[in-house]
């Protein structure tokens, strides 16, 4: 469906660093560009893991396309943080060798062996016709898949590569992004046209929390806290005892629109989830959604965060609720816990998560229509809510109780010595 699932490791510091920053903006390239559309990990087996790789600075490497199952390693040293570079990395995981490799390669460019550092003229291999496929395309100086003269290169002043018309290739980290032959070759390939996501995408987001938080992450303060109960079922919880009044922002992924043209999805999606909360005093949970600009930006605007429910039922019970919101614009949903001053003790917690892209079974929406909408009218009513689960064990017992590769002969790697 021309979706890549990815996962960014703790260690490249989003939202907040310059190289988080360069990510989503690579990413966001290849948004505006093509019909790849890179989605954020929220549970799925397999995915491309991305990581600053700190141990070799000059370690910028992918396996080319998806290899095998479960998640597969990027590697980002601390030289590779250049848009040009990582939006080339993202195009050996897109599934693209370089141009330098093609088993025409030597009608375009001549090859200087006796120039190549010793032990990495096999990154000058030639493809076999056989096994690999130019999707129709010429060979192109200017991709953002083709390495540049002194790659490689002994002293760095001696070339490795040449065009045979005298282009001057230039280094991938100058280039502006993907040349127009890499997006038709894009566009081949995911048989796709143009910026518009295929058929299928976005998906709805099923999460248990029986293995993971599905790409929960705490907001400004690490109050939540997700727990196993045994092989088949978890859940997030937040406690007074580790929060106290200090609100608790648990926040989602940040989630695809629907686009325009589907007429299977949207303009209405629904979320849908199981809650408890539990004190000696007053405690509430609320979500809200933010509205963002594109899926890849980094932090939400106050301005577009608007309030979807909030619930203050202090019974131990666990209680489903589901909720109608618009999926016409990208956003992430935001979950608040708070305590008041007056508890002793208490718990909020949270279980089966579900992002749909259809409309729920019942309810109006809570928040505005996104802008660039074409609907009219947003109203505000109350949430279906179903009936709650009566609990008679204490909270502790409930939560124990309750039910509910090898691929480095595929790997492309980028010199940088």
């Amino acid at each position: 469906m021309g979706a890549i699932v990815y996962k960014v490791e703790d260690d490249i510091g989003c939202p907040e660093s310059p190289q988080c920053d360069i990510l989503m903006k690579a990413m966001d390239h290849y948004h505006k560009k093509s019909c790849i559309k890179f989605k954020e990990w929220s549970g799925e087996d397999n995915y491309v893991q991305i990581f600053f790789n700190r141990g070799d600075s000059g370690a910028c490497w992918s396996p080319v396309g998806r290899v095998g199952k479960g998640p597969q390693r990027l590697s980002l040293g601390q030289r590779c943080w250049y848009l040009g570079i990582v939006i080339h990395e993202l195009g050996h995981a897109a599934g693209f060798w370089h141009e330098m490799n093609r088993p025409d390669r030597d009608d375009w460019i001549y090859i200087y062996w006796n120039n190549i550092i010793p032990n990495f003229a096999h990154a000058f291999a030639k493809h076999d016709s056989h096994t690999v496929n130019n999707l129709g395309e010429t060979f192109d100086y200017k991709s953002i898949m083709m390495y540049d003269e002194y790659a490689f290169s002994k002293n760095g002043v001696s070339p490795t590569l040449q065009a045979k018309t005298g282009y001057e290739i230039g280094p991938i980290w100058k280039k502006p992004g993907l040349s127009n032959s890499d997006v038709r070759r894009i566009h081949k390939l995911y048989s796709c046209k143009g910026a518009k996501a295929k058929d299928g995408f976005p998906y709805d987001t099923i999460c248990t929390f029986n293995k993971h938080t599905c790409g929960f992450k705490n907001g400004d303060s690490s109050i939540w806290n997700w727990r196993s109960v045994n092989e088949t079922d978890g859940y997030l919880y937040s406690t007074f005892e580790s929060a106290g009044t200090t609100p608790g922002y648990l926040v989602s992924i940040n989630f695809h629109n629907v686009a325009k043209q589907d007429k299977m999805k949207g303009p209405l999606g629904c979320v849908r989830f199981w809650y408890m909360i539990q004190s000696d005093s007053s405690a509430s949970l609320k979500l809200s959604q933010a509205f963002l600009e594109r899926v890849t930006q980094l932090n939400n605007d106050p301005e577009t965060t608007f309030e979807l429910w909030s619930n203050d039922t202090n019974s131990g019970n666990w209680i489903h609720v589901e909720i109608p919101l618009y999926v016409t614009r990208p956003f992430k949903l935001i979950f608040e816990a708070q305590f008041v001053e007056d508890n002793t003790y208490g718990t909020i917690a949270l279980d089966d998560f579900e992002l749909l892209y259809t409309e729920c079974t019942g309810g109006e929406v809570n928040s505005p229509i996104p802008e660039n909408s074409a609907l009219d009218n947003a109203t505000s009513q109350t949430p279906l809510v179903t009936t709650p689960i009566a609990v008679t064990n204490t909270m502790q017992d409930l939560f124990d109780t309750k039910q509910s590769i090898d691929v480095s002969k595929d790997t492309e790697h980028l010199q940088l010595l």
